[in-house]
């Protein structure tokens, strides 16, 4: 093995080309003993991938046919640990290698480990095209801040077309998530253009699924969920609400519904529940309300800590909310919208918002045992606001 490597890693490739990464690597579906890496090329290829823990990078080697869009699922993991891996694709001459790609990742942590940090943008689509010096500022500032997974709360790229994936949120935040595995809630976008329409039909599947991985459920890529140390983040679909015909439904006793109630119910007393959906729940700047009155009470029943929301392109968090008035208890909703797209100020003034911002920016949360902190930073790394939890 040492003597294969040795002749495919020498170099091989120094002055020759062959087909590019145009996009990746990003690890998606990351576990306790398998993760999934992604990466797309200009050309088809072949590719090879070498990875192992932290400070044994070389350990395992693994192949990928010849094709442009990669995925392969690294089985037999170790939970809890970080892994290095390196993407190698082949040379013009198709004799050797060019010079690799790094990234790394965490597994996902045993229940018994109670710590977890998240970072959470989105709307990363951008129809105006106007918002790439933002977005590399907001990626450059998040690497501030360590985290083991990322939430996309929504609207990843213009239009939901794959060909505009790369410029709205692929390259401009691509060392991000060469470090940290993301997860997303499908958003209007990715929807298409044609949402409302019967010319919509297979369009997600067409632009969105061949670049991403999502933990298995009944309804993945809409719907699932995702455990990792002492939290479980369930992500929802929003979108056949908002007139995305394809969409699943959400109304009370949908398919969609039941499994999101069952998913809490399982959750169980000493989890921290968060979930992530793309239409707020509650929102200042939302112009239609059609989630609160059945979905905030299935959020209150069970003690859903922390909603995770999309959509207006704002910052906004609630105070604990509970029978649509501010309260002592209940979820505290935040909108994370603003990574690049349009900043909208407030339509409308709520007793229950905390917090609201029309300025570019990312979440950072860091969950100790039964303790949740919330920092809000711009693009700039400036803290605009904090919040601590405890249940």
């Amino acid at each position: 093995m040492k003597k294969f490597l040795i002749f495919i890693f020498t170099v091989l490739a120094l002055n020759l080309n062959g087909a590019n990464i145009v996009r990746g690597p990003y690890t998606q579906d990351t576990e306790l003993t398998t993760t999934v890496i992604r990466f797309s090329t200009d050309e088809p290829t072949p590719a090879w991938i070498e990875y192992g823990p932290q400070g044994q990078c070389n350990l395992v080697m693994t192949n990928s046919p010849k094709q442009r869009n990669h995925s392969l699922t690294l089985h037999g993991l170790i939970p809890n640990t970080q892994f290095c891996y390196k993407v190698y694709v082949e040379n013009a001459n198709g004799d050797g290698v060019q010079e690799g790609i790094s990234g790394t990742f965490t597994t996902a942590y045993s229940a018994e480990r109670k710590e977890l940090s998240l970072l959470v943008l989105g709307n990363t689509s951008d129809p105006n095209n106007n918002a790439g010096t933002i977005k590399k500022q907001l990626a450059a500032s998040m690497l501030n801040h360590s985290a083991d997974i990322l939430i996309h709360t929504g609207n990843i790229s213009t239009e939901g077309k794959a060909t505009n994936a790369y410029t709205d949120f692929y390259e401009p935040f691509k060392e991000v998530l060469k470090k940290t595995p993301y997860i997303a809630a499908l958003g209007a976008d990715e929807y298409g253009p044609d949402k409302d329409k019967q010319e919509g039909k297979g369009f997600l599947n067409a632009n969105y699924k061949p670049l991403n991985s999502m933990p298995w459920s009944k309804g993945t890529p809409n719907y699932y969920y995702y455990d990792s140390a002492n939290a479980r983040i369930i992500v929802i679909d929003t979108n056949n609400l908002y007139d995305a015909i394809f969409a699943p439904k959400l109304e009370k006793d949908s398919k969609q519904y039941d499994w999101l109630k069952t998913s809490l119910a399982q959750a169980g007393a000493d989890k921290w529940k968060i979930v992530v959906l793309h239409h707020p729940v509650y929102s200042s700047g939302a112009s239609e309300d059609k989630l609160s009155q059945f979905l905030a009470p299935l959020f209150e029943t069970y003690k859903v800590n922390l909603v995770l929301q999309g959509y207006q392109g704002a910052y906004e968090r609630t105070k604990p909310i509970r029978d649509a008035q501010s309260s002592k208890s209940g979820p505290i909703y935040v909108t994370i919208g603003g990574a690049g797209r349009s900043f909208e100020p407030a339509s409308y003034s709520n007793e229950w918002t905390s917090k609201y911002y029309a300025t570019p920016h990312f979440a950072h949360i860091k969950i100790v045992d039964r303790k949740l902190s919330l920092r809000i930073y711009t693009h700039e790394d400036k803290k605009i606001d904090a919040l601590d939890i405890y249940f």
